[in-house]
């Protein structure tokens, strides 16, 4: 559906600032669950530095980036919701997924080695979640009312 609707600054911002939050977020649940209690071995700063600067700050970056210059002002409602899925789930899931479960073959910090398809699907299924939980929030008129109640 398009809305051809003037946008502010504040909403130009909103996916970016939300991606970064929630891929951060999704990433510290990984570093803890995986890099932490499941597999402890390995360097904690290098973990650290992968799943939550790299993977959570870079990556949310970049997503946010991309839902700003393909969604915003082209599509609302629930087309909004399942196109940043879609994006998300894409780059996040697959791409970047893809380039992290190559890495921990070699560096083994995450249980890619032996949890394969479990590495696979778990990042496949939270940056897709987090792709529609932050087009939700910014093209949805209850995610904006939302979203103004906490001033973002």
């Amino acid at each position: 559906m398009k809305n051809s609707s003037n946008i502010s600054a504040n909403e130009i911002l909103r996916p970016l600032k939300l991606s970064i939050l929630f891929s951060i977020l999704g990433e510290a649940v990984i570093f803890v669950v995986w890099g932490v209690l499941l597999y402890p071995e390995g360097n904690l700063l290098h973990k650290f530095l992968w799943t939550i600067v790299f993977c959570g700050f870079g990556m949310g970056a970049a997503i946010g980036s991309i839902i700003a210059l393909f969604v915003m002002g082209k599509w609302k409602g629930v087309y909004a919701v399942i196109f940043c899925a879609e994006l998300s789930g894409i780059v996040l899931g697959l791409l970047c997924n893809y380039l992290c479960f190559y890495l921990d073959m070699h560096f083994d910090y995450f249980g890619g080695k032996e949890t394969p398809l479990l590495f696979v699907i778990n990042g496949t299924v939270i940056a897709t979640l987090g792709g529609a939980l932050v087009g939700w929030l910014c093209f949805t008129e209850k995610g904006k009312r939302i979203l103004n109640k906490l001033n973002m």
